[in-house]
């Protein structure tokens, strides 16, 4: 079980590299240690802003085009050498992009002076007009000019302006991949009770699909913790605009990861993430002021509350959520995720709906058992386990737990099958003998088919171990 204090320490705990701690004076050892420690990803079923708010708004589906993934350099068999390097370029990103200008191009103050820039127009909220009270290299925020002049909410919004720099940041982090050449938006908008991934600016956000829209009230509104009674002012706008956030950067990678225990039809994945982030978060000096810092570790510990405490007085309790934080305690971390992201998308370039064999996919309804094995195999894979997790996964309800679905039961043999074919393949290529069949089987979901031939202990790559002349994963 994960209690609140072992998920301090996960944050204290993790870190690219101790050794870079030292990498600049403007960023301290603890701030090192935390950036490269955290992740998230999916869609969220619970964004709602307050028990008495709206009825919980169903998100859009997560964006259906895919970019460029931004693979690690390989220098080295053993793969140390492009961890390293990898490790230095998001160090040295984190460390640029903190010290890069930024520009609230509209004044803390509910009145914009006249050349207030404007994002453009929403169509789908009664042609209502937003400007652009904020930009930066990493985000630009656009709101609802009527929600801009409300009384308290400039004030409100423009505190969390540092937040949302640091949030893409940490996306840009953990995912990987080349982004759109433009900030990431974040369109505020008139109150309606939760967020959802897209926006309606268009023109400004690579077609409504690299930016996320949050309900107006959640920067000054509050939220009591339900164990401490504690208020948290602007707790869902912590939330909602990193959850969100998160779903985007994964539908960039795919769509259709498992909504049975990954997002949609709940969101263990994205919550357990969303509370690490903010640990990370709150203990960055970039994030924004002391006091918005302090309400962020309010806010993590809240949220651990509603899903990852087992006594939770919400009944929202959710133990895919603590599984989720029991794997970043495994060594690894936050790299582990990264690495099956990049196994999976970066090297083998699987496409979740082509995987689950789900004839009636859906953007947001995609589960079946042979999608959940290969999903866990590329954990496993990631994280570099040497023992079999499958018991971890059945323990969390993989597969039962979601009673919106019929249930199945992992196949230990199949999640190890999954797993062999992958090393099989990258040691196959690594030798220059080709693999396309091979590929193309694992791609659609036929991992029987994907076994091959010719890997060597030379080739066989770093994730993986040759025993018996043949290249297979180490579990």
């Amino acid at each position: 079980m994960t209690t609140f204090r072992d998920v301090l320490l996960i944050r204290e705990s993790l870190s690219l590299v101790s050794a870079a701690s030292h990498a600049s004076r403007s960023l301290s050892v603890r701030n090192n240690s935390l950036i490269g420690s955290v992740a998230a990803m999916a869609q969220d079923s619970v964004c709602q802003v307050s028990p008495t708010s709206s009825p919980r708004v169903k998100r859009a589906c997560a964006p259906k085009q895919r970019l460029a993934f931004m693979s690690p350099v390989e220098t080295s068999r053993t793969g140390v050498l492009w961890m390293r390097q990898a490790t230095r370029l998001i160090l040295w990103l984190l460390l640029v992009m903190r010290m890069a200008p930024t520009t609230a191009v509209g004044q803390q103050s509910s009145s914009p002076p006249p050349d207030f820039p404007s994002c453009g127009t929403a169509f789908s909220k009664g042609h209502a007009e937003y400007w652009m009270v904020y930009r930066s290299e990493q985000a630009v925020v656009c709101v609802d000019k009527n929600i801009w002049n409300s009384r308290g909410s400039a004030a409100a919004i423009a505190e969390f302006f540092p937040y949302f720099d640091q949030v893409i940041l940490l996306d840009k982090a953990l995912f990987q991949i080349r982004t759109p050449q433009r900030p990431f938006v974040f369109e505020i908008t008139v109150p309606f009770g939760g967020a959802h991934t897209g926006c309606d600016l268009r023109d400004i956000s690579n077609g409504g699909r690299y930016c996320d829209t949050v309900t107006g009230d959640a920067f000054s509104g509050s939220y009591s913790d339900p164990v401490t009674h504690k208020v948290i002012t602007g707790f869902f706008g912590y939330v909602l605009p990193l959850h969100e956030s998160i779903n985007v950067y994964t539908g960039l990678l795919s769509d259709g990861w498992p909504s049975d225990w990954w997002a949609d039809h709940r969101s263990p994945f994205p919550n357990a993430m969303d509370i690490a982030f903010m640990l990370a978060l709150a203990d960055n000096v970039a994030t924004g002021s002391p006091r918005l810092r302090s309400a962020l570790r309010d806010s993590a510990h809240a949220q651990w509350e509603r899903f990852g405490n087992p006594g939770s007085v919400t009944g929202q309790y959710d133990p895919q959520v603590a599984m989720f934080l029991e794997l970043l305690k495994r060594p690894g971390g936050f790299e582990g995720y990264k690495h099956a992201f990049y196994y999976a998308i970066g090297q083998d370039h699987l496409q979740w709906p082509s995987v689950s064999k789900m004839l009636n996919f859906t953007g947001d309804d995609n589960h079946s058992e042979n999608l959940s094995e290969y999903v866990i195999a590329y954990l496993e894979l990631g994280f570099g386990t040497e023992h079999d997790m499958t018991s971890v996964f059945r323990d969390g309800g993989v597969g039962t737990l979601d009673k919106q679905i019929p249930s199945y039961k992992l196949v230990k043999a199949n999640i190890k099958a999954v797993a062999d074919a992958h090393c099989s393949i990258r040691a196959a290529a690594n030798a220059g003998i080709r693999v396309d069949d091979q590929l193309r089987s694992l791609q659609l979901g036929n991992f029987t088919d994907a076994l091959a031939q010719g890997g060597t202990s030379e080739s066989c790559p770093a994730e993986c171990t040759f025993r018996e002349e043949r290249c297979e994963a180490k579990f």
